[in-house]
Protein backbone atom coordinates (compact mmCIF):
# COMPACT_ATOMS: atom_id res chain seq x y z
CA UNK A 1 0.00 0.00 0.00
CA UNK A 2 2.71 2.75 0.57
CA UNK A 3 4.54 1.32 -2.42
CA UNK A 4 1.70 2.12 -4.65
CA UNK A 5 0.97 5.74 -2.80
CA UNK A 6 4.62 6.37 -3.35
CA UNK A 7 4.19 6.11 -6.53
CA UNK A 8 1.51 8.01 -6.96
CA UNK A 9 3.01 11.17 -5.26
CA UNK A 10 6.43 11.12 -7.73
CA UNK A 11 4.28 10.22 -10.41
CA UNK A 12 1.96 13.70 -9.13
CA UNK A 13 5.45 15.67 -8.63
CA UNK A 14 7.16 14.91 -12.22
CA UNK A 15 3.56 15.87 -13.64
CA UNK A 16 3.67 19.15 -12.13
CA UNK A 17 7.00 19.50 -12.56
CA UNK A 18 6.40 19.53 -16.09
CA UNK A 19 3.51 21.48 -15.84
CA UNK A 20 5.99 24.33 -14.94
CA UNK A 21 8.01 24.28 -17.18
CA UNK A 22 5.13 23.97 -19.65
CA UNK A 23 4.02 27.25 -18.12
CA UNK A 24 7.05 28.95 -18.34
CA UNK A 25 7.59 28.23 -21.83
CA UNK A 26 4.36 29.56 -22.63
CA UNK A 27 4.77 32.74 -20.63
CA UNK A 28 8.54 33.41 -22.48
CA UNK A 29 6.69 32.55 -25.60
CA UNK A 30 3.98 34.73 -25.28
CA UNK A 31 6.12 37.85 -24.11
CA UNK A 32 8.43 37.15 -27.27
CA UNK A 33 5.57 37.02 -29.47
CA UNK A 34 4.45 40.66 -27.54
CA UNK A 35 7.62 42.21 -28.19
CA UNK A 36 8.33 41.46 -31.83
CA UNK A 37 4.56 42.60 -32.30
CA UNK A 38 5.41 45.93 -30.62
CA UNK A 39 8.26 46.66 -32.00
CA UNK A 40 6.45 46.69 -35.76
CA UNK A 41 3.91 48.77 -34.20
CA UNK A 42 6.65 51.50 -33.62
CA UNK A 43 7.92 50.77 -36.48
CA UNK A 44 4.47 51.36 -38.48
CA UNK A 45 3.78 54.54 -36.34
CA UNK A 46 7.40 55.81 -37.47
CA UNK A 47 7.33 55.32 -40.70
CA UNK A 48 6.67 58.27 -43.30
CA UNK A 49 6.87 56.17 -46.52
CA UNK A 50 3.51 54.53 -47.77
CA UNK A 51 5.13 51.67 -49.44
CA UNK A 52 7.14 50.54 -46.22
CA UNK A 53 4.54 51.25 -44.03
CA UNK A 54 2.11 48.66 -46.13
CA UNK A 55 4.66 45.91 -45.99
CA UNK A 56 4.89 46.81 -42.24
CA UNK A 57 0.99 46.80 -42.01
CA UNK A 58 1.16 42.78 -43.54
CA UNK A 59 3.91 41.85 -41.20
CA UNK A 60 1.45 43.33 -38.42
CA UNK A 61 -1.50 41.14 -40.00
CA UNK A 62 0.65 38.20 -40.17
CA UNK A 63 2.41 38.65 -36.45
CA UNK A 64 -1.23 38.99 -35.20
CA UNK A 65 -2.06 35.56 -35.74
CA UNK A 66 0.95 34.62 -33.73
CA UNK A 67 0.13 36.46 -30.89
CA UNK A 68 -3.30 35.08 -30.79
CA UNK A 69 -2.01 31.33 -31.57
CA UNK A 70 0.35 31.88 -28.75
CA UNK A 71 -2.37 33.88 -26.47
CA UNK A 72 -4.29 30.33 -27.16
CA UNK A 73 -1.26 28.21 -25.95
CA UNK A 74 -0.40 30.36 -22.91
CA UNK A 75 -4.69 30.04 -21.96
CA UNK A 76 -4.24 26.33 -22.67
CA UNK A 77 -0.95 25.57 -20.29
CA UNK A 78 -2.69 28.42 -17.50
CA UNK A 79 -5.84 25.78 -17.38
CA UNK A 80 -3.52 23.10 -16.49
CA UNK A 81 -1.22 24.86 -14.11
CA UNK A 82 -2.08 23.79 -10.20
CA UNK A 83 -2.31 26.51 -8.23
CA UNK A 84 -4.07 27.44 -5.07
CA UNK A 85 -5.72 30.26 -6.36
CA UNK A 86 -6.93 28.71 -9.44
CA UNK A 87 -9.06 25.91 -6.87
CA UNK A 88 -10.19 28.65 -5.09
CA UNK A 89 -12.29 30.20 -8.19
CA UNK A 90 -13.19 26.78 -9.40
CA UNK A 91 -14.73 26.49 -6.05
CA UNK A 92 -16.42 29.60 -6.24
CA UNK A 93 -17.89 29.00 -9.59
CA UNK A 94 -19.04 25.76 -8.83
CA UNK A 95 -20.61 26.63 -5.22
CA UNK A 96 -20.71 30.49 -5.43
CA UNK A 97 -24.41 30.52 -5.95
CA UNK A 98 -24.89 28.40 -2.46
CA UNK A 99 -26.67 30.63 -0.18
CA UNK A 100 -25.83 30.57 3.30
CA UNK A 101 -27.08 32.15 6.62
CA UNK A 102 -25.18 35.29 7.61
CA UNK A 103 -24.83 35.25 11.39
CA UNK A 104 -25.15 39.05 12.20
CA UNK A 105 -28.34 39.53 10.22
CA UNK A 106 -29.96 36.15 9.91
CA UNK A 107 -30.83 36.85 5.93
CA UNK A 108 -29.41 34.14 3.45
CA UNK A 109 -26.28 35.60 1.03
CA UNK A 110 -24.48 34.06 -1.74
CA UNK A 111 -21.22 32.06 -0.81
CA UNK A 112 -19.30 34.02 -3.33
CA UNK A 113 -21.00 37.02 -1.68
CA UNK A 114 -19.75 36.30 1.78
CA UNK A 115 -16.31 35.41 0.76
CA UNK A 116 -16.08 39.25 -0.69
CA UNK A 117 -17.19 40.48 2.83
CA UNK A 118 -14.72 42.14 5.42
CA UNK A 119 -11.72 39.44 6.60
CA UNK A 120 -12.90 39.79 10.30
CA UNK A 121 -16.45 40.07 9.81
CA UNK A 122 -18.73 36.80 11.33
CA UNK A 123 -20.19 36.31 7.64
CA UNK A 124 -16.90 36.01 6.22
CA UNK A 125 -15.90 33.22 9.04
CA UNK A 126 -18.71 31.39 8.23
CA UNK A 127 -18.33 31.99 4.73
CA UNK A 128 -14.30 30.79 4.52
CA UNK A 129 -15.35 27.04 7.17
CA UNK A 130 -17.56 26.56 4.46
CA UNK A 131 -15.54 27.53 1.46
CA UNK A 132 -12.35 25.46 2.90
CA UNK A 133 -15.08 22.38 3.68
CA UNK A 134 -16.19 22.15 -0.29
CA UNK A 135 -12.46 22.79 -1.07
CA UNK A 136 -11.26 19.74 0.58
CA UNK A 137 -13.50 17.93 -0.06
CA UNK A 138 -12.67 18.36 -4.12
Amino acid sequence: MNIKQLINEEVHALLEASITRGFSKAVEALQGVQLDQQKLRKAFIGEKNPKKKEKIKLALIKMHKVVQNAELEFQRVLRDEPTGELEELDVRKAHGDKRIDNPATGNKVKLRTALKGAKGSKIYQAARKIFNNLKDGE
